[in-house]
């Protein structure tokens, strides 16, 4: 998120070469960041941080629990600063809210970013929805929301019985059915963009998250996309 001077980068799981391709294809300068924020430490989100922080001298954000699970305790050369998962805190113009969330990680959480009335809200990697949740991500301009997998996909596609249930489990990661029912409830006159990501590659597919979306948001205002695992979404103002 950029907004007054600010640019924020939350998690990185990409190397540092391959992050700066798409920076180009948004125009955007690495450089131009102030901070990165971790959400946890599975290594789709945090494996390139340590790298980017040091390539561009950028502070890391994250939780107690996240520093002591990753390895971010032996990092040399980068500055992290612990942050709450009940807490606002501010970074430059922006102000952010974090919320814990149900996943299996040491400390979890997910974010609101704030910048002036401009509100979006991310939140992937959860497993359950509680109220605290839909309290805090209410009222958002603009949503990246998980989709990640369909059921009957995730029970015939070929992962190891272990993982479906780690993912399917109430501390693994949204289904198609609990996003639809979680974004419904979060309608509200001011949410304007939808983005779903973090969809599997082997138990979704884009053309039932499309399909959700069209039904669920037919005759609202809101904008929806989806989100490319090896693409980049183009920039919306919230």
């Amino acid at each position: 998120m950029e907004g007054a001077e600010t640019a924020v980068l939350i998690d990185c799981g990409l190397s540092v070469r391959r992050l700066e391709q798409r920076a180009l294809e948004l125009d955007f300068p690495l450089a131009n960041l102030t901070a990165i924020i971790v959400t946890h430490e599975h290594g789709d989100h945090i494996g390139g941080v340590a790298a980017l922080a040091r390539r561009y001298r950028l502070p890391v954000y994250m939780t107690h629990g996240t520093q002591v699970a990753s390895s971010f305790s032996n990092e040399r050369g980068v500055e992290v600063r612990e942050i709450s998962a009940h807490e606002p805190f501010s970074v430059g113009a922006l102000t952010v809210r974090p919320a814990p969330v149900p996943h299996d990680a040491k400390e979890p959480c997910q974010f609101v970013i704030e910048n002036g009335e401009a509100r979006l809200g991310l939140l992937t990697d959860i497993g359950s929805e509680t109220r605290h949740i839909q309290q805090h991500f209410s009222d958002c301009g603009a949503l990246i929301l998980e989709f990640n997998h369909d059921t009957n996909m995730l029970s015939d596609c070929q992962y190891p019985d272990s993982v479906k249930l780690r993912i399917a489990g109430s501390h693994g990661h949204f289904n198609n059915k609990q996003a639809r029912d979680l974004l419904s409830k979060l309608l509200s006159p001011r949410l304007r963009h939808v983005f779903a990501a973090h969809i599997s590659a082997r138990a979704n597919s884009y053309d039932l998250v499309e399909a959700i979306l069209r039904t669920l948001l037919q005759g609202t205002d809101v904008n929806w996309d989806i989100a490319h695992q090896d693409g980049v979404t183009p920039w919306v103002t919230v």
